[in-house]
């Protein structure tokens, strides 16, 4: 069984700038000094792809805003805040 959920861990606990700068993600969780942003990864191999290479960008563009990123990807049931 392949992840269905993607997050980003932006290393800052600035949510509002965070949602300012990613406001295309299903779910935001701050969590003590990082915050998390949730990306569902679709159901077609094409809605996965997309949204594979919409992450990428984000984290890059997140990078150039100064802001420490990296993303992984984890199944719904490792996710305890969405609902």
């Amino acid at each position: 069984m392949r992840p269905n959920y993607s997050i980003i861990r932006c290393y800052t606990a600035d949510k509002p700038k965070i949602m300012d700068l990613l406001c295309d993600a299903d779910e935001y969780k701050l969590i003590n000094n990082h915050i998390d942003v949730v990306y569902f990864n679709g159901d077609t191999p094409l809605e996965k792809k997309q949204t594979k290479q919409l992450i990428e960008n984000n984290v890059r563009f997140l990078i150039l805003n100064d802001i420490m990123a990296e993303s992984k990807s984890i199944f719904v049931d490792e996710w305890f805040f969405l609902s």
